[in-house]
């Protein structure tokens, strides 16, 4: 691809990443809350919170497969979307108004399922629509989009939520954040879907039928990303120990109020909004493996100062650390990957790619979950030092992988690997 993104192409994809991070947001910071209503037990709340990245595994796979190999009247990805995105809104409008935890079950399961379809048709569109010279720059893009997705919702709808608590007490608690989050699904995914004008691929080479066992081979006969997708399981796990219990963590054991939460965790999206431009420029300059070790090393800060946090500012200042050391991985890890997908096969590799992602999330809601109930009596600060030693190994993990394109800049490129 020699031409230049088209700003519409730009537009449409963060406007879709804002809306999916809207919903993955309200899943992060407020499910958890609505599931507290119905059990108090941190195992039960991870394992519930767990399907969103197990339906990954079937979701995203299959969208990425499907979306290779099909095309329709409203391009590729953008069909994906346009289905998706209404039945999420209906799921978000039903959630206040379920009485039970089985139709609570039931309501997570269907919205997670659809949010992982939107994830699967979105992850290829950097590789398969934006030149190789831009990806770091729509990357950063894209970024700030996702981050505003989460500061709206901890920002604007958190407090909102504990405005309506305070009006109504626990009746349809969350309310007008799980309204807003069915608006934004309809607005800035399925009608923005329209005007994406994908283009249509050639394969480039006929393709044999696709087996569970070639699609393994498709993806673990390339060893660099077989190692790029054992660290984004482990960027994962840390990510998860954190972020999937901080509002429990804050809420329960400090005694913030919900906006109080909003109000000093919500500055982890922020610092990722400042610094992702930044960052995207960057990166085309830096070594990315080293990057991705750097944000490691800042997320070992972000969980000695999580530890020891006792007040809303305390736990602002381990959201900087969070955002800075998140924004740096996920760039880095992002524009990395890019580099060593195949035409043909983007859609595939990507969301199985994602799938170390998914591993990383189920294994970290269910394991640090049944580790705060069962050995920790429901402490929930043992997210922090959980999630510094996954911080550990990943800088460790970090050792075996290779930024080529760097090296090619430096002239430093010894014979690669295939």
């Amino acid at each position: 691809m020699s031409e230049r993104v088209r700003p519409r192409t730009v537009f449409v994809m963060s406007s879709v990443l804002f809306g999916v991070h809207f919903a993955e947001a309200l899943s992060v910071n407020l499910l958890p809350l609505t599931l507290y209503l119905f059990t108090e037990n941190a195992f039960f709340i991870g394992v519930i919170l767990a399907i969103n990245p197990i339906f990954g595994f079937i979701a995203q796979p299959i969208v990425g497969v499907l979306a290779d190999r099909t095309w329709t009247r409203v391009g590729r990805r953008a069909f994906y979307f346009i289905i998706a995105a209404p039945i999420v809104a209906a799921t978000e409008i039903a959630m206040p108004f379920a009485t039970t935890l089985w139709v609570v079950v039931v309501l997570i399961i269907v919205m997670q399922f659809f949010v992982d379809v939107i994830f699967g048709a979105y992850h290829p569109l950097l590789a398969e629509m934006v030149p190789p010279a831009q990806r770091n720059f729509v990357a950063g893009v894209n970024l700030v989009a996702a981050q505003l997705g989460w500061i709206a919702v901890l920002f604007i709808g958190m407090p909102l939520v504990t405005y309506y608590r305070g009006m109504h007490g626990e009746h349809l608690y969350g309310l007008p954040l799980y309204f807003m989050a069915a608006g934004v699904m309809i607005v800035f995914v399925m009608l923005a879907a329209f005007v994406l004008k994908e283009r249509r691929l050639d394969p480039v080479k006929p393709r044999a039928r696709l087996t569970p066992r070639q699609y393994v081979r498709d993806f673990v006969d390339h060893p660099m990303l077989l190692r790029l997708g054992f660290v984004n399981l482990l960027r994962s796990l840390q990510r998860t120990a954190i972020a999937g219990f901080v509002a429990l963590y804050a809420t329960k054991m400090l005694l913030f109020e919900e906006a109080e939460f909003g109000q000093s965790w919500g500055y982890m999206p922020f610092i990722a909004l400042v610094f992702a431009m930044p960052v995207a420029v960057a990166m085309r300059r830096l070594n990315r493996q080293q990057a991705m070790i750097v944000g490691f090393v800042v997320m070992l800060v972000c969980s000695a100062v999580g530890y020891v946090a006792d007040t809303p500012e305390m736990l602002l200042v381990a959201a900087i650390f969070f955002g800075l050391a998140d924004v740096m991985n996920a760039m880095a890890h992002k524009t990395l990957c890019t580099d060593y997908f195949l035409q043909g096969m983007i859609g595939q590799q990507s969301t199985t790619m994602n799938i170390f992602y998914g591993v990383g999330r189920t294994v970290g809601l269910v394991l640090v979950g049944a580790t705060i109930n069962y050995v920790f009596d429901n402490d929930y600060s043992v997210i922090w030092p959980i999630a510094a030693i996954l911080a550990v190994l990943g800088i460790v993990a970090l050792f075996g992988v290779r930024d080529v394109r760097y090296e090619d800049s430096k002239g430093k490129r010894a014979p690669a690997q295939a």
